[in-house]
């Protein structure tokens, strides 16, 4: 089986938008179901054929309504996917007017759409703007949804990643905290996004030095999706590589070099040939074997790393 990593949180929310919209078969709902399917697949070209045909459907009609801003947010999506962040910013601008003109400020619908365009302005660099829009979609989301609804940890994991990025690893951290809190009260206990919140926290807590605490919550995590995704999944080999990262930090570099075997073996086998998660399972490796006087093989793993980077 082949497996395409994409974010679940964003696939639920486009089909929660779109069956929010849907009341009979029309072409507008059956490209915007396909685009869903698409996107679900990775095939993020498909998937923005498909929304923008759903978009020039509901274009065509002239109407300004809450359809035109789940296109516009759907197409926005497909955008992001394939790495055209300029146009992605100009559909969710389009679709938070319409939703703050049809809605209201303060509507679940104006926070998601305020959620996305605040990630986006994550990547642009544009971190002023990123984070007034996180934080007023926060707050959206915690008067009207409750301080622990689970769109609030979407919220939350958004502003993670932000001050990560700005090195704020104790605002980072905090969210990072809340996050796994919610998920903990709101889903299952064995809950892939469980294991996903406490890999990020692990994550902070590496980069803070306070090893143990990573090392715990990289195992839980790693267990978590053992059980629930099978010892094959990518998300499995990403927290191997994860742990492989740590244990080669801490001097482990037998230990390190058996968890980067198995992530590389999963990702080879069931991702495709250039998806940037072998590439950074590659130099991950490629580190730990130049650290043990293996430069030629390091070599070797570095190429194929950069071929998949550049292609």
């Amino acid at each position: 089986m082949r497996y395409i990593c994409g974010n679940p949180m964003i696939l639920l929310t486009i089909l929660a938008i779109v069956a929010g919209c849907a009341s009979e078969n029309t072409v507008w709902e059956e490209n915007s179901a396909a685009g869903i399917s698409a996107y679900s697949e990775g095939d993020y070209e498909e998937t923005e054929a498909y929304f923008a045909a759903a978009l020039e459907e509901t274009e065509r009609t002239g109407n300004v309504d809450e359809r035109l801003a789940t296109s516009l947010n759907n197409l926005a999506t497909a955008y992001k996917a394939l790495g055209r962040h300029g146009g992605s910013e100009a559909l969710f601008r389009r679709a938070l007017a319409i939703r703050e003109g049809l809605l209201g400020r303060d509507h679940p619908k104006v926070a998601s759409t305020l959620s996305s365009l605040g990630d986006v302005y994550r990547i642009l660099g544009r971190y002023d703007e990123a984070e007034t829009a996180l934080l007023r979609a926060l707050a959206i989301r915690e008067q009207t949804l409750g301080s622990d609804h689970p769109d609030v940890a979407v919220s939350l994991d958004k502003l993670t990643a932000l001050y990560r990025e700005q090195d704020r690893l104790a605002d980072a951290l905090a969210a990072a905290q809340r996050v796994v809190v919610i998920r903990n009260s709101s889903l299952s206990p064995g809950d892939p996004l469980v294991a996903a919140s406490l890999n990020d926290l692990a994550s902070l807590h590496r980069a803070m030095g306070r090893l143990p605490e990573a090392e715990a919550e990289y195992r839980k995590a790693l267990d978590i999706r053992l059980a629930a995704l099978g010892p094959d999944h990518p998300d499995v080999a990403m927290s191997l590589n994860n742990l492989g990262v740590m244990e080669h930090g801490r001097g482990r570099k037998m230990e390190a070099e058996a968890l980067f075997a198995r992530a590389l073996d999963i990702q080879q086998r069931v991702l495709r040939d250039n998806h940037p998660d072998i590439a950074l399972t590659l130099h991950n490796y490629a580190a730990l074997l130049r650290d043990t006087d293996r430069a030629t093989d390091a070599i070797i793993l570095e190429t194929r790393a950069a071929e998949i980077e550049n292609r």
